[in-house]
């Protein structure tokens, strides 16, 4: 019985996940008129703890476009990051990837380095991560505009922690803000994200999410994403 009330809330957490991201949508999509893409990012993480507070992990990406039918992008991501507490971490990586541009594969080094910091209010947790980071295309003119891409990410993320609930539900904003070039100061893309983590014992962890993603460019297409993921933590 004390399963079937714990999996109850978690049902009804999850619908309330789900309303949250169709109000996302509904905002985001009235905020624009380009036609939207549907997606679909999964992702595989094995993250070692090492000492007490630091961990080191690696991250594999799939993403489609174009209606989830042709493969966008993949990339390998290791990781390291100390956490002093449940509020508190720094993070730095390096993300090797590949970008479908049609008619070949275009490289792409990206480096990494930010912290988040959280405060909590009950079960409600806030969590606040400032990222800066750097795109390297390495195929292209190391002169021209484009070869190098400065963001400063900004997101804020709100969890749900109940000790009666299986799952953990959250939402998100994500501001990208380009850094150094002549659209410094301009945000490039924005991200709205809604979505649950399943923990399943103390090494593994399932996560689904819906996302909103407007780019601000006339090449790029807002897009509508369905998330999935698996954590391995050891």
């Amino acid at each position: 019985m004390s399963y079937c009330r714990r999996l109850l809330k978690g049902v009804v957490a999850a619908v309330l996940v789900s309303l949250v991201s169709l109000f996302f949508c509904s905002t985001a999509v009235a905020a624009g008129d380009r036609q939207d893409d549907f997606a679909v990012w999964s992702s595989i993480t094995v993250r070692k703890h090492i000492v007490s507070g630091l961990s080191l992990s690696l991250n594999g990406e799939l993403r489609t476009a174009r209606t989830a039918t042709d493969v966008n992008l993949w990339w390998v991501n290791p990781e390291l990051r100390f956490r002093f507490n449940e509020l508190f971490s720094l993070e730095a990586g390096y993300r090797y990837a590949r970008v479908n541009r049609i008619d070949y594969w275009e490289p792409a080094h990206r480096w990494y380095a930010g912290g988040t910091i959280g405060i909590s209010i009950g079960p409600v947790y806030f969590y606040l991560r400032e990222l800066i980071e750097q795109i390297y295309y390495t195929d292209r003119d190391p002169n021209a505009s484009g070869s190098v891409i400065s963001y400063l990410r900004s997101r804020l993320r709100v969890e749900l922690k109940m000790d009666a609930l299986p799952i953990t539900p959250f939402i998100g904003v994500e501001n990208f803000l380009y850094l150094f070039d002549y659209r410094k100061g301009e945000t490039g893309i924005m991200r709205y994200t809604a979505g649950v983590r399943v923990p399943v014992g103390k090494m593994h962890s399932f996560s689904g999410y819906y996302r909103f993603q407007q780019t601000f460019s006339s090449s790029g297409l807002d897009e509508h994403i369905l998330g999935l993921g698996y954590t391995l933590s050891f």
